[in-house]
């Protein structure tokens, strides 16, 4: 009899463990988490955060500055990152920020997390505090690549480039289309998307040459970076297109 309640006493951890779990895991997704801590060092001026989408097996996010993408896998309390990854841009650190190969390195070696209130924290594997995160009050507006109209804003790293007037991007779901102008022509092509990833293809163009300023430049740069893309994110209402960890375009999104 002994042995037998034993036995339940232990089943029913074994049930109550695993939906707090269950109860954790849920909690990740569909959420932004924003930086707080490193290494038991306060974060009280970055635009650090990070989200995931276990059902891809992703997450992203930016270091403080740059985009953050990798691979995440989830079991229970533990988490492990993989084949983390920060865009190129150069930044300058502002006081009470941390450098981003910091959290970088912060959540490459994370073990196993656990969420308390609106707190989570990662743990390494000798159980110590490395990095936590705060969830976000309100979730920002989740905009798909359909619901804008993308103008042109930057190509690759070059800040100091003008939008160009007229160059946009259109997405049409039903049509698996994407098209637009380069400021100078019309063009169009069939796109794919699958959580994050992009693919733009069988673009063509109108063939008028224009000789004001720069276009024809901006025009070749923009068609071989839509092609070139293979991955996307939007953020603060921007639209930025990748080739692995390289940006190629960022566009500014505006209502249809």
């Amino acid at each position: 009899m002994k042995n037998l309640r034993t036995v339940s006493i232990f089943v029913a951890l074994l049930a109550l463990t695993g939906i707090t779990a269950v109860a954790q895991n849920r909690g990740l997704d569909d959420v932004r988490w924003n930086l707080t801590e490193v290494n038991n060092r306060s974060v009280v001026n970055s635009s650090a955060f990070i989200e995931f989408d276990r059902v891809s097996g992703r997450f992203t996010g930016n270091g403080g500055c740059n985009q953050m993408f990798g691979s995440v896998r989830v079991n229970g309390s533990r988490i492990v990152f993989s084949k983390v990854g920060l865009t190129k841009r150069m930044c300058k650190l502002l006081p009470g920020s941390v450098p981003e190969n910091i959290v970088e390195r912060a959540i490459e070696s994370t073990f196993r997390y656990q969420i308390h209130d609106r707190l989570m924290t990662f743990y390494d594997r000798r159980g110590r505090a490395v990095i936590q995160f705060r969830r976000d009050v309100v979730r920002p507006e989740r905009v798909g690549l359909e619901g804008r109209k993308w103008m042109l804003e930057t190509i690759g790293t070059r800040r100091s480039l003008v939008a160009v007037k007229d160059a946009f991007e259109v997405f049409d779901e039903q049509k698996s289309s994407a098209g637009g102008n380069s400021g100078c022509n019309v063009y169009g092509g069939s796109y794919t998307e699958r959580n994050g990833t992009l693919s733009i293809t069988e673009i063509m163009s109108t063939m008028r040459a224009c000789e004001e300023g720069d276009r024809m430049d901006v025009e070749r740069s923009l068609l071989i970076g839509l092609r070139s893309s293979n991955r996307y994110e939007i953020r603060d209402g921007r639209l930025y297109l990748y080739r692995g960890a390289n940006l190629l375009l960022t566009f500014r999104g505006e209502r249809k």
